[in-house]
């Protein structure tokens, strides 16, 4: 092609044939990582968007990825070349509700920008609906999964089926949880230091007889249990059994004390500050104490978890520990197209916390 061809073409139609040339005669492998935007576009006197733009373009031709935070990486050219669908399976607890919107949003943003259909399952955290969902994994043909573990802190009556998938190399990350017999990639929020933060917050505003209530069959009400724990124990406080409830899935939310209710009013009598499993049940707490006539954060103060929108729309808003939600879905689904086209990265990662403060806990005197 003569100079002044190449000159009518568009600035990013130049950069891109450029890029696709090298690859081809470098020999650059899927997962190898090629130049950073501000080299490319110093390189070629062009501006970050029209690099931005050729990279898009070859990215959703299946020449290149990018990994947030980490860069740009050579694509699996065969398989994105081929016509047939590429679809992801992503499995959560929820669907429609609370945080999960905002989760599966994050994910699908990302997969849809990298050419992937996504199928939907939901278990209800439920073994028996799990089930049904792997089932139809196997069965689809799909090129990776995203799994949000069902009561994930009790044994998995589903191991066999998940060993299936990964018999048949199909790429898997989980989120919130894993299980530990099948060792795979996770993306978590660390709920440990979150249950760590709630706490201690309270601590620092005096609190001394702090209550917990804790989901018993998720490992996130485990890990949050355990960061409430060691707050208790670093600052020197009884961690006292009566001052703590659980509850499990099969609990109903409008009625999750139901089962004590006079374990519950002794837990509000006791404690000048309760630490809430999410702020769903935040929420029902809230409704129980105002029902007997008492006050947040006058009587009892409260801390949740999620900065969910529930958090705000009480006239008492929550103070909670974010969970980055979209953020989330997004980081996790770019790790697995990283590992879908055999690129190298982190494979478990815990995501860092963040206390928001409102109104729902005060200086206790």
């Amino acid at each position: 092609m003569d100079k002044r061809s190449e000159m009518q073409k568009p600035k990013y139609q130049v950069l891109k044939e450029y890029i696709i040339e090298t690859i081809k005669q470098e020999g650059l492998e899927p997962g190898d990582k090629i130049w950073s935007e501000n080299k490319l576009a110093e390189k070629f006197n062009v501006s970050r968007h029209t690099v931005r733009q050729a990279i898009g373009e070859l990215a959703n031709e299946g020449w290149l990825y990018k990994v947030h935070g980490k860069g740009t990486f050579v694509g699996d050219r065969i398989r994105q070349k081929s016509n047939k669908i590429k679809t992801i399976g992503v499995m959560t607890t929820y669907l429609n509700d609370y945080i999960f919107p905002s989760i599966i949003l994050g994910i699908d943003e990302v997969l849809s920008k990298a050419g992937y259909n996504i199928v939907l399952g939901c278990t209800y955290n439920h073994h028996d609906k799990e089930r049904v969902c792997l089932k139809n994994f196997i069965q689809a043909d799909i090129h990776g999964i995203i799994i949000e573990p069902t009561k994930s802190a009790l044994p998995n009556p589903n191991l066999d089926l998940y060993r299936q998938l990964l018999d048949k190399d199909i790429p898997m990350f989980f989120i919130h949880g894993s299980y530990q017999e099948l060792n795979c990639p996770y993306v978590v929020v660390d709920d440990i230091k979150a249950g760590y933060l709630a706490t201690r917050h309270l601590i620092d505003l005096g609190h001394k007889n702090i209550g917990g209530i804790f989901k018993i069959d998720d490992i996130q009400g485990h890990y949050r249990f355990k960061g409430y724990q060691m707050a208790l124990s670093q600052a020197k406080l009884d961690l006292i059994d009566f001052n703590v409830l659980w509850f499990d899935t099969d609990d109903k939310r409008e009625e999750f004390i139901k089962f004590d209710k006079k374990m519950f009013a002794e837990l509000i009598k006791r404690c000048s500050a309760i630490v809430c499993y999410n702020d769903q049940v935040a929420l029902k707490v809230m409704n129980i104490i105002r029902n007997k006539g008492m006050s947040i954060p006058d009587d009892i103060s409260l801390v949740s978890f999620d900065d969910s929108q529930l958090a705000v729309v009480s006239d008492v808003q929550l103070t909670t520990v974010a969970h980055p939600q979209k953020k989330l879905g997004k980081v996790v689904a770019e790790c697995l197209i990283n590992k879908i086209n055999g690129g190298r990265g982190k494979d478990k990662i815990k995501m860092e916390p963040e206390l928001i403060i409102r109104d729902s806990a005060k200086e206790y005197k």
